[in-house]
């Protein structure tokens, strides 16, 4: 059984290492970067998720500072994203990356699938603007174009006849596929 990411936990490095670094310059303004290092990765060091640790690793960018990544549990690879399946999916109930796990994105999972393409797919991306428009600080000029797309998408669903089916199967209380 395939597993789609999106059912998943996850943990971020890159968030992760935003928090404790916010919290570095809240409490140690005057540090050095070498000093935001240390405490970050002493910071790394002492998280811990589902009673699970974790490695990590870092690469210096160009424009100085650090770029994290964690050290899979299972092979060791770098990834800026761990995953921890379900319950009921029969995976191992710890945090690894999405290869060693074996999941895809859903929309690698269901692109092939009409529904999908057809029905799923829109009424996501409308949940997204509603999400961004709801979220506020946005120019009139991007909330107007976002209204624009979310009416095209509407206007598009409504004639789509896997929505109708849907739409009817939802009201009838019958199981949408």
């Amino acid at each position: 059984m395939k597993i789609a990411l999106e059912n998943c936990l996850s943990l971020c490095v890159g968030k992760l290492q935003k928090a404790i670094r916010k919290t570095i310059n809240r409490d140690y303004p005057e540090s050095t970067d070498e000093e935001v290092y240390q405490y970050t990765e002493r910071d790394l060091a002492i998280f811990t998720a589902n009673d699970q640790t974790f490695k990590y690793t870092a690469l210096t960018n160009r424009l100085g500072g650090h770029r994290w990544f964690f050290l899979c549990p299972s092979c060791n690879r770098r990834v800026s994203k761990l995953f921890l399946p379900p319950d009921q999916c029969g995976l191992v109930r710890e945090y690894r990356c999405k290869d060693c796990h074996g999941l895809r994105n859903q929309s690698a999972l269901m692109g092939q699938n009409k529904f999908y393409r057809k029905v799923t797919r829109p009424l996501k991306r409308m949940k997204e603007i509603e999400d961004r428009i709801a979220r506020g600080h946005l120019s009139t000029e991007k909330t107007q174009e976002l209204l624009n797309e979310y009416d095209a998408i509407e206007k598009e669903l409504k004639s789509a006849p896997e929505y109708r089916l849907y739409q009817f199967k939802r009201r009838h209380g019958l199981k949408a596929s």
